[in-house]
């Protein structure tokens, strides 16, 4: 499994609904929000998966932008060997 973190930008005020949304997703792990807009999310998928849910993050209503802040596929590497 990959592991991604990003930030997900909300429009002002809909940072809870958009946080509930996020944490919905099986794939997706919430960790509170930031300045009042921005959900601190993160995702465990096979790395192929990972462009996807980031898509249907930023498709749902209310979000303005996904920011990742980090991403890594060791695992991924370490069970190929």
């Amino acid at each position: 499994m990959a592991i991604m973190g990003f930030l997900v930008h909300g429009a002002p005020g809909a940072a809870v609904g958009v946080e509930a949304l996020v944490s919905a997703m099986p794939e997706m792990t919430t960790y509170g929000i930031h300045q009042d807009d921005y959900i601190v999310a993160v995702a465990e998928a096979p790395s192929a998966d990972m462009e996807g849910l980031l898509g249907r993050v930023h498709a749902l209503d209310n979000v303005i932008a996904c920011y990742v802040t980090s991403l890594t596929v060791e695992d991924e590497e370490n069970s190929r060997e």
